[in-house]
């Protein structure tokens, strides 16, 4: 067992003595009914982000858009040229 990896090991284990009782205090004040709104947050919190990763979101600005008239592909109405093709607008 190398040193670098014992010193590790201490930090976690000392760590863990640290915050460990308040952890415990903390499950222990909530009740079950703190641990339902604790739960139920963190999944609409998780609803969320998916919701806001999915493909379909866009967190740009709205900018209006037009299709390319080379490819059909959407681009800014202001584009002198298409992203996807090339073609001048």
């Amino acid at each position: 067992m190398s040193s670098q990896s014992l010193g590790l090991k201490l930090i976690a284990v000392g760590f863990a003595a640290l915050v460990g009782p308040y952890l415990v205090t903390l499950y222990l004040s909530l009740g079950p009914i703190g641990w339902m709104l604790v739960g139920g947050s963190i999944v609409v919190a998780g609803i969320v982000v998916s919701l806001r990763e999915s493909a379909g979101y866009d967190d740009v600005d709205h900018l209006e858009r037009t299709n390319c008239e080379s490819c059909g592909a959407r681009i800014d109405a202001d584009a002198d040229t298409c992203d996807y093709c090339g073609a001048s607008c």
